[in-house]
C-alpha cells in the first residue's frame, strides 16, 4: 500500500519530527531573522513538530512555539504579541473591564510601606477594582491596617483577612477565588508582596495583552531571579531554558509561553468561572504558587509572561528579620536597589556629574549629599532604641587595648548589627566621590574600623577637644539639624581657622585624618546633636 500510494515513513525528520524522546535532536536557529528547527542528528529541518508523551515534551514544544511560525523575529522582535489585543485608551475610564485585585502579604517583606505605595498608584479607575487583603505577617498589621482605612473607600468593595484570623496561604488565595466567583469582576489580579509594580500602567497594560493568563516579568535587580521558569524538571521544579537568560536580562523582549509563573498575574475571569479550569492552590508538598501552576499545566491552560517593557521587580524577604529596629535599613545586600531609593540622598547622583563642582567649605573639607533625611532618622532611632551609649571616658573595653584617646559619646556600628553594612557602604557611595576630590588615592575597599554615631548633648557630652583622627580621611555626616534639633554645635578645623556649624541632615564632610586637618567639636548649647562617624583607611 506505501508504494502504491507513494508514502514512507520520515526516519529522517525531513518533514515530521515527533519530539517525544528526541527533544535533543532538534536545536532552534535563526535564518533571515526567522526561526526554524534543524534536527541536528540528521541535518534536516523539519516544518511539523509533534509533542505527545510526557509534559514536559509539550513544554518544550510551547517553548519553541515562543519563536516558530513568525512568533518572534530577531529583526521584528515578538510578532505574537500583537494578536488579539485591544486598547483601553478607546473607551471611557467608567468603561474599563473590572478587576479584583487580591494582595497577598503572607511573610515579612522588606519595604512593605513602598509595596501598598506602588498598589495605590496604578493607573485604573478604583471603582473598578474590588479589593481582596490577605496578611499573615503580624509586623505589617499597622501598615496594611492604615491602606485599608486610608484607601479601601475609594474601591468597589473591600475584603481583609488578618494575621490574627490564623489562615494560612493556599487557604487564602482559594477564598480569594471564591470571593472572585460572587463579584462581577472579568479579570483576577494577584498580587504578592515581593512584586513591586513601578509602572503604574502593569495592569492595564496586562488586560490590554488580552491573554488566558499573563505574568508581568519581574526580576531581583542585578540577579537572574525572575518571577517564571522557562523549563521545569521532570519533578516539577525549575530548570533553565535555552532563552531564560536572554529574557531575563531582556535581550530579548516578548510575550512568552511558560511553564511557571508567581508572584503577580493577571487571570481572564472566563478561566475562573469555567468549572474545569478554575484555579487550585492545592497539590501535595507544592507550595500555592507551584500547585497553581501544576493544575493550569494540567488543564492545558497557557500561561504567559510579558516583557515587552519594564513592568517592576522583585524583593528579596529571604533574610528579612523584623525583630530589628527599622529592619529595612539592614537590605543593603538583598535589597540593594530598593534600598538606595529610600536612603540614598535625592542629589546623591550629583556628586559623580563630572561637571558638578563639590562644595569647599574649608581648604581640603569637602561637602556631598549623601543620606536621605529618613537614613537620619532611623540610624538615631537604631541606636537610641540599642540605647548603649559609651561613657564618654577614656577606658573603652570595645577596642583593642581597651583604652581611646579622644573619647566620645557613641554606639559602633558593630554593636547593632551593621558594621559590614556600612563597609558595604562605604565601598559603593563613599569610595567614589572620594576618588573626585582626592585623586590619586585609591583603596578599594576602604578599610575602616571605627565607625560610630556620636551623640553630642550640654548635660552629658556637649563638645570634643582638639584632635587629629587615626585616619586617612574621615567622613562625618549630619543626622540632624541646627537651630532645630539643637543649637550650637559643628566642626572648627583649628589650622584654617574655618568652621562648619550650619551643617546640613545627610550631608557628608570629608576632610583628611592626619596632619592637616588638627580640628574640634564645638559646644552643643540646646537640644542633642547627632552626627555619623567613619575614620577611612587608618
Amino acid at each position: 500500500m506505501r508504494n502504491s500510494l507513494k508514502i514512507k515513513l520520515d526516519h529522517k525528520s525531513q518533514i515530521f519530527h515527533n519530539m517525544n524522546g528526541a527533544v535533543d535532536e532538534i536545536t532552534l536557529k535563526m535564518k533571515n531573522h526567522e526561526a526554524y528547527v534543524e534536527n541536528t542528528a540528521m541535518k534536516t529541518t523539519p516544518v511539523v513538530l509533534h509533542a505527545n508523551g510526557p509534559t514536559n515534551t509539550k513544554l518544550e514544544l510551547n517553548n519553541l512555539g515562543n519563536y516558530l511560525a513568525r512568533s518572534w523575529s530577531s529583526g521584528e522582535g515578538c510578532i505574537a504579541c500583537k494578536e488579539d489585543v485591544f486598547s483601553l485608551s478607546d473607551r471611557e475610564r467608567s468603561e474599563f473591564p473590572k478587576v479584583f485585585l487580591a494582595l497577598f502579604v503572607a511573610k515579612p517583606t522588606p519595604f512593605i510601606e513602598d509595596f501598598f505605595r506602588k498598589i495605590r498608584a496604578l493607573d485604573y479607575p478604583k471603582d473598578k477594582i474590588n479589593l481582596f487583603v490577605y496578611n499573615n505577617a503580624m509586623y505589617h498589621e499597622n501598615v496594611v491596617e492604615e491602606f485599608v482605612s486610608n484607601f479601601g473607600q475609594k474601591y468597589r468593595s473591600v475584603k481583609q483577612i488578618k494575621a490574627t484570623d490564623e489562615i494560612v496561604e493556599s487557604h487564602a488565595k482559594t477564598l480569594a477565588i471564591e470571593q472572585f466567583l460572587n463579584s462581577k469582576a472579568d479579570y483576577y489580579f494577584n498580587v504578592d508582596s515581593e512584586a513591586h509594580l513601578d509602572n503604574p500602567y502593569t495592569l492595564r497594560l496586562l488586560v490590554e495583552q488580552n491573554r488566558s493568563i499573563i505574568a508581568p516579568m519581574l526580576v531581583r535587580p542585578y540577579k537572574a531571579w525572575s518571577n517564571f521558569w522557562g523549563a521545569l524538571t521532570e519533578d516539577g521544579f525549575y530548570s533553565r531554558s535555552f532563552d531564560y537568560m536572554d529574557i531575563v536580562n531582556n535581550d530579548k523582549r516578548g510575550l512568552w509561553n511558560v511553564p511557571y509563573i508567581s508572584g503577580c498575574y493577571l487571570i481572564n475571569g472566563t478561566i475562573i468561572r469555567n468549572e474545569a479550569t478554575r484555579p487550585n492552590y492545592v497539590h501535595g508538598s507544592y507550595d500555592p504558587d507551584m500547585a497553581f501552576c501544576y493544575h493550569m499545566r494540567e488543564k492545558g491552560v497557557f500561561m504567559y509572561v510579558s516583557n515587552r517593557i519594564d513592568f517592576g521587580h522583585l524583593i528579596n524577604p529571604q533574610n528579612f528579620d523584623p525583630s530589628r529596629t527599622h529592619p529595612d535599613f539592614y537590605e543593603i545586600f538583598d535589597n540593594k536597589w530598593d534600598w538606595e531609593q529610600r536612603y540614598l540622598h535625592e542629589n546623591y547622583s550629583e556628586n559623580l556629574n563630572p561637571d558638578n563642582k563639590p562644595l569647599q567649605p574649608c581648604p581640603d573639607v569637602y561637602w556631598f549629599p549623601v543620606a536621605s533625611p529618613r537614613f537620619c532618622r532611623e540610624l538615631i532611632e537604631i541606636m537610641e532604641a540599642y540605647g548603649k551609649w559609651s561613657d564618654g571616658s577614656n577606658k573603652d573595653l570595645r577596642l583593642d587595648g581597651g583604652y581611646e584617646n579622644v573619647p566620645t559619646r557613641d554606639i559602633h556600628m558593630k554593636q547593632v548589627g551593621l558594621e559590614p553594612h556600612w563597609l558595604y557602604f562605604l565601598k559603593e557611595f563613599v569610595r567614589p566621590i572620594q576618588e573626585n576630590v582626592f585623586t590619586g588615592y585609591f583603596h578599594d575597599p576602604p578599610r575602616a574600623i571605627m565607625n560610630f554615631v556620636v551623640r553630642y548633648k550640654p548635660d552629658e557630652q556637649p563638645s570634643l577637644r582638639p584632635h587629629h583622627d587615626s585616619s586617612t580621611y574621615t567622613i562625618n555626616i549630619a543626622l540632624n539639624t541646627p537651630k532645630k534639633d539643637y543649637e550650637g554645635g559643628g566642626c572648627r578645623f583649628i589650622r584654617y581657622n574655618c568652621s562648619v556649624t550650619d551643617t546640613r541632615m545627610g550631608w557628608l564632610l570629608m576632610h583628611p585624618g592626619r596632619l592637616t586637618h588638627y580640628h574640634e567639636g564645638l559646644l552643643v548649647t540646646k537640644g542633642t546633636r547627632y552626627i555619623m562617624v567613619s575614620f577611612v583607611d587608618p
